[in-house]
């Protein structure tokens, strides 16, 4: 979807906002997640999946929501990083269990 500049920046402010304050709010989101990358990335999901009518009339709250959801699932993607095969398999049998 195309958006013009201004609702670009309106995208982007908002965005930014509901970064900063679910950073602030959970510091493991300021560790280990990089705030320019995760902005942009929830920037382009939001031109690529909303339209303008749509992000517009999301109440920040659901905005906040849905941008937890993706930076919590940002961070899951990271944990297998530094697990050893053994410890990967650990962690799949744990969670299969569940």
């Amino acid at each position: 979807m195309l958006t013009n500049d201004n609702q670009q920046k309106l995208i982007l402010k908002r965005i930014e906002q509901v970064v900063s304050v679910l950073m602030e709010e959970d510091p493991i989101f300021k560790q280990d997640i990089d705030y320019v990358k995760i902005v942009e990335h929830l920037v382009d999901l939001v031109e690529n999946n909303l339209t303008d009518e749509q992000f517009n009339n999301m109440s920040n709250e659901k905005l906040k929501d849905n941008c937890s959801f993706v930076m919590s699932t940002e961070l899951l993607s990271k944990i297998g990083q530094d697990l050893t095969p053994e410890q990967m398999a650990i962690l799949d049998e744990a969670i299969k269990r569940k």
